[in-house]
């Protein structure tokens, strides 16, 4: 079932032939699947695996011609889309409970989400709810955690670790530290390296400088 319940008619429809027509066609289309808000039931592969899928629910129930209504049921392994260009991507997968958009494919698409590759579609079915696709972030709260503009600034906000696996980090500023910053490599301030720094004007002995200003 997807829409529309199948097999109700309106009173109207057999009043001539072109409603009885159009009752055929209201019809067809219902049997279509439609591009539905949904919410996410269950999430497979996320983080640094391939781009996974999701279960989902239709939020917008089903109705027959007399108003009654019945929910869908679950949509299982519906791929969900990631911003990606090549082995670079933005990870930032679904979570449960959140809402997005479905978007019905014209054709069956199963062997496609198989093989991850070029097929034949693995049916006869057009425009069904078993091939779609999850497009993210509609619809839900504020977040908690961020990567973003906040006004004028672009903010960063996680209540984990804020990890740069990079071969070198360029920062083009002033820099304000309000907490512990700890790094692998050496750490440079202009000219000066953290690590291999000197300071002049001291004698040679057992003393040390004093703390840092």
């Amino acid at each position: 079932m997807h829409n529309r319940l199948i097999g109700t008619q309106r009173p109207e429809d057999s009043a001539s032939d072109f409603n009885a027509m159009n009752a055929v066609i209201r019809r067809l289309l219902s049997m279509m699947g439609a591009n539905l808000p949904v919410r996410v039931v269950a999430v497979h592969g996320e983080g640094l695996n391939p781009v996974g899928f999701v279960d989902v629910q239709p939020m917008v129930h089903q109705q027959d011609g007399a108003g009654r209504t019945v929910p869908h049921g679950i949509l299982y392994n519906v791929p969900y889309i990631r911003l990606q260009g090549g082995a670079r991507a933005f990870l930032c997968d679904p979570a449960v409970g959140d809402i997005g958009l479905i978007i019905i494919c014209g054709r069956d698409i199963s062997t496609v989400k198989t093989t991850r590759d070029a097929a034949a579609p693995g049916s006869f079915r057009q425009h069904d709810m078993a091939d779609a696709l999850y497009l993210g972030g509609l619809l839900n709260a504020a977040p908690k955690e961020y990567i973003g503009w906040v006004g004028g600034d672009v903010h960063v906000s996680t209540t984990g670790r804020f990890v740069v696996d990079a071969a070198a980090c360029v920062i083009d500023c002033d820099v304000t530290v309000r907490g512990a910053v700890s790094a692998t490599g050496d750490m440079q301030a202009g000219s000066i390296s953290l690590e291999t720094h000197t300071h002049t004007g001291v004698m040679s002995g057992s003393g040390k400088t004093g703390a840092p200003e």
